[in-house]
């Protein structure tokens, strides 16, 4: 526990105030949160857009009120195409949802408000 938890702080700081940017570091915090049995919301979209901008606030909301249920994941996918076939991403941003088990659970494309997404929360278990 205590190394998972010394890891999260390393990807914390060599993150974007976002979140996780790169598709390895991804990886690494999906299996991090599957062994601590979290869900994880995965926001796939790009610094500068929009609609991505505007799940800033969302995003850290999310952070905030379900701390240590709930893993919020940002990667820039024009840095990170990879993860964008990965997740099968055309359109962004694109909101993914995936169990404790690592499943995808949910998706979403566009601006997800707050209110929206906690219901999705509520249906996963938390």
């Amino acid at each position: 526990m205590k190394q998972r938890l010394m890891l999260l702080v390393v990807l914390i700081t060599l993150s974007t105030p976002w979140g996780y940017s790169n598709a390895g570091e991804v990886d690494t915090v999906l299996n991090i949160a599957r062994k601590d049995g979290k869900l994880v919301m995965l926001e796939l979209g790009s610094v500068g857009c929009i609609p991505c901008e505007q799940m800033k606030p969302v995003m850290e909301k999310l952070r905030r009120n379900y701390k240590g249920k709930l893993e919020v994941v940002f990667v820039d996918i024009r840095k990170e195409q990879d993860a964008a076939r990965k997740f099968g991403v055309y359109v962004i941003p694109t909101q993914i949802f995936l169990d404790k088990s690592g499943k995808v659970i949910h998706r979403h494309i566009g601006f997800y408000g707050y209110e929206e997404i906690e219901p999705v929360l509520k249906k996963a278990g938390i």
